[in-house]
């Protein structure tokens, strides 16, 4: 009405306020806009000048979005920088760089927690890196792996720096699980086994069923299941 009255056509005047209406429901004003421009500046900056660490900081932040991560390990790949597979021995709970290399997040294995992956990175960076499946089984808490972390996490190839054979863990899951209980079982009572010698424990070993590993169309299937895409 007010611009009708200061001699606006009232056509001309009803179409302005219908595109203002619609600007509205998403409009900056400068002080907004200002912080949108330098935020972009800034993040273009680090990716052009640090392009591993921006994508692994950028991954971290959609640790849980597999769609999003795949997007990124698309970049990535476009750019040249290679997405490490899931390694117990060498990733992080997040998202890390080493080498020039981003390796990809414990905690990002599907129905794997990241808080139980903080648990057991802080064991290895403690105690050493895991030499193999029974170092792994008798230095782990049970309580940061059940069944379903533990197969997800082997799909992924989490453990072929211990064991290549990923349908061989998968196949020994129960006696891989039933072995870590024990072993934890023992620590907190603080006792020896009946074969321990001078009073130092025996370590538990671990026999996993004799089994054909996967071909390549099964192992990237599985892999598929655990991260969502193929890395």
């Amino acid at each position: 009405d007010g611009a009708i009255e200061r001699g606006v056509d009232a056509g001309v005047a009803r179409n302005i306020f219908e595109l203002v209406n619609k600007f509205a429901g998403y409009g900056f004003n400068k002080c907004h806009a200002a912080p949108y421009a330098l935020i972009a500046y800034q993040t273009a900056f680090l990716k052009a000048n640090h392009p591993v660490e921006f994508l692994a900081a950028s991954m971290m932040l959609d640790q849980g979005n597999t769609d999003k991560l795949n997007i990124f390990r698309q970049e990535a790949a476009r750019l040249g920088i290679a997405v490490r597979a899931p390694d117990i021995n060498r990733s992080n709970a997040d998202f890390s760089t080493n080498e020039g290399a981003i390796y990809y997040a414990l905690g990002a294995v599907r129905n794997v927690g990241a808080q139980a992956m903080r648990a057991i990175v802080a064991e290895r960076e403690a105690n050493g890196p895991f030499t193999d499946m029974e170092d792994f089984i008798n230095r782990v808490d049970p309580r940061h792996l059940n069944k379903r972390s533990f197969e997800f996490l082997a799909r992924a190839g989490a453990f072929d720096v211990l064991n290549p054979n990923r349908a061989q863990l998968l196949a020994g899951a129960d006696a891989v699980l039933a072995l870590c209980s024990a072993a934890a079982a023992a620590r907190a009572s603080s006792q020896t086994d009946l074969f321990a010698t001078g009073g130092v424990q025996q370590r538990r070993e671990l026999k996993l069923p004799p089994t054909d590993g996967w071909p390549p169309i099964e192992k990237l299937k599985a892999e598929f299941d655990a991260l969502g895409f193929y890395l």
